[in-house]
């Protein structure tokens, strides 16, 4: 049968009315089973989003082969957005991507320097507690326990330093050395779409402007985190650019993406297993006509061991790698270091949030409005819209220095009382004691230890509200 797909989504012809069922026009609400994702896998185009090339860098060295050798098999089905290119090359210089490996030792040496001094002084106290003398003859036992576990800890330093070495891609950031970088220009070579003209930008920009407003899908998280309009529009302009080059193709697409918030999917109830939007399903269909699959790259990478022929090239190890990835990476709690790198930054880019951060550390993990306009200075008629927005925005930038590793939880919330006003901010319990740490270390010495080298303007002005708080 002959049918004609028009962009509103209604698909015409002989014998439509007989072909209509349950999911037509519902398609969205549809779970795909496996062998459809096999078949766009086979037949179709496999999108790749940014968070897949930059990941590269941070997987082991083991995972990272394979996922080379999965988009490799792909071969003419693999494209990859103009916009990808752009994110990528915005990012991979980062510190946080190429030194990603190094960086966890580092943390991880720090943490345990930390555990063992603690260690050293609990003894001490212990010591003086019970009047120990110094020539007690439990010191020279004490001594010798204390310097296995000294050797013990040299012996785990050395041991993560290898690792990290092993897991490094070498080379970087000589883009003539790196390997992964030579792997891809290969891989890549004709599969990038073209970049759109400055008009066309402009106009996606505004169109993911509009959009965000209404929570409209992809990227309005990206706006409501504070992002100027041109970063904030990346999500669309991937979606935009992908719906294109569906189109000119005639094929269902498969989306791999480790971006797992709320505006590329929809988690669904009891399973809690992840699927596309029903709004992107649904228009992508009606200006295609074609279906949207998507994909964590831990599915790409399972799947294409059958339906790509890798079975025994791909380790199964791999696979369970890459989903720990993706679980840490979709929730991340924050650390102390991680707050004090935003404090530090926040003390000096917006002042009133950073009083507003230590004030919740006091005070379990609360402020109510009235202390907000103290703290702030503000006038009774000012609003609170986007209050929170600064904090966003200095995470992001920390992220994007590679001081804070995956996307933290939100720290800074509005709580609502049933008013349209919110009546304070809040944060999540388990920082409280943290913050309220801090904030006796800021009382005692006035000031944050750990600071970044980033903008120093204040962002208070950049965030005043107009006319209502959203």
């Amino acid at each position: 049968m002959t049918a004609r797909q028009f962009k509103g989504g209604n698909t015409v012809g002989s014998g439509d009315e007989e072909q209509r069922g349950l999911f037509s026009g519902f398609e969205g609400y549809r779970t795909p089973a496996p062998t459809e994702v096999r078949a766009v896998l086979a037949n179709g185009v496999v999108f790749v989003d940014t968070n897949v090339l930059i990941d590269l860098y941070r997987m082991n060295r083991q995972v990272r082969e394979d996922m080379l050798t999965v988009l490799e098999a792909l071969g003419d089905r693999l494209w990859v957005p103009h916009q990808v290119l752009v994110e990528f090359w915005r990012n991979q210089q980062q510190p946080g991507v190429l030194g990603h490996h190094h960086a966890q030792v580092r943390d991880t040496v720090a943490a345990m320097t930390k555990a063992r001094s603690a260690i050293g002084d609990s003894l001490n106290r212990w010591a003086r507690a019970v009047h120990l003398a110094a020539d007690a003859p439990i010191r020279d036992e004490l001594n010798k326990l204390e310097e296995d576990l000294d050797a013990t800890l040299d012996g785990l330093r050395e041991v993560l330093e290898r690792q990290a070495t092993d897991d490094q891609v070498p080379g970087a950031p000589d883009t003539t050395a790196d390997p992964v970088i030579g792997k891809l220009e290969v891989l890549l070579r004709g599969k990038v779409g073209a970049r759109p003209t400055d008009e066309v930008l402009t106009q996606w920009v505004s169109e993911a402007k509009e959009r965000a407003q209404q929570r409209q899908p992809p990227g309005f998280r990206d706006f409501e985190e504070g992002k100027p309009d041109q970063a904030a529009a990346g999500d669309y302009i991937v979606w935009r650019q992908l719906s294109v080059e569906v189109a000119a193709r005639g094929t269902d697409v498969l989306f791999v993406t480790r971006d797992l918030k709320e505006d590329w999917w929809r988690t669904l109830a009891v399973s809690g297993d992840r699927q596309p939007r029903v709004e992107l399903v649904h228009e992508l269909r009606a200006e295609t006509g074609r279906q949207l699959y998507m994909l964590e790259p831990s599915g790409l990478l399972d799947l294409a061991q059958d339906s790509l022929d890798l079975r025994g090239r791909v380790a199964s190890t791999s696979v369970a790698a890459l989903r720990q990835m993706e679980r840490e990476s979709s929730t991340v709690v924050w650390s102390e270091a991680m707050l004090r790198y935003l404090l530090a930054t926040l003390q000096h880019q917006s002042p009133v949030r950073f009083q507003v951060l230590l004030h919740a550390g006091r005070n379990d993990g609360f402020v109510d409005r009235e202390t907000v306009y103290k703290l702030g200075g503000y006038d009774a008629s000012r609003m609170l819209r986007g209050f929170t927005k600064p904090v966003a925005t200095a995470t992001r930038r920390l992220h994007e220095l590679g001081l804070i590793d995956g996307t933290p939880e939100e720290l800074l919330r509005a709580v609502y009382d049933g008013d349209v006003l919110a009546s304070g901010f809040g944060v999540p319990d388990y920082t409280v004691p943290i913050l309220n740490n801090i904030a006796e270390q800021f009382d005692a010495h006035g000031a944050i230890t750990l600071a970044t080298d980033g903008d120093t303007g204040d962002e208070d002005a950049a965030y005043d509200p107009e006319s209502d708080e959203g």
